[in-house]
């Protein structure tokens, strides 16, 4: 019971690292290639610029310790 809860908590942890990876990437697009947002970047995309790289490097650190304890 203990090895499965830990395999699906580092699957749903590598999920949200996944996830998180991918829209910090869509950000950096979305900031570098399209003009017209580059008028009117708000104070929420530089927060994200920060925070969404430490969510996916959290998530994806408890996502190896759970797989290393399964």
């Amino acid at each position: 019971m203990k090895r499965a809860l830990f395999a699906a908590a580092g699957t749903l942890f590598a999920a949200l690292s996944l996830f998180f990876i991918y829209y910090s990437l869509r950000l950096t697009y979305i900031n570098l290639a399209v003009p017209s947002v580059a008028a009117h970047r708000q104070t929420g995309m530089y927060i994200g610029a920060v925070v969404f790289p430490v969510a996916a490097a959290g998530f994806g650190w408890i996502s190896c310790k759970c797989w290393k304890r399964y």
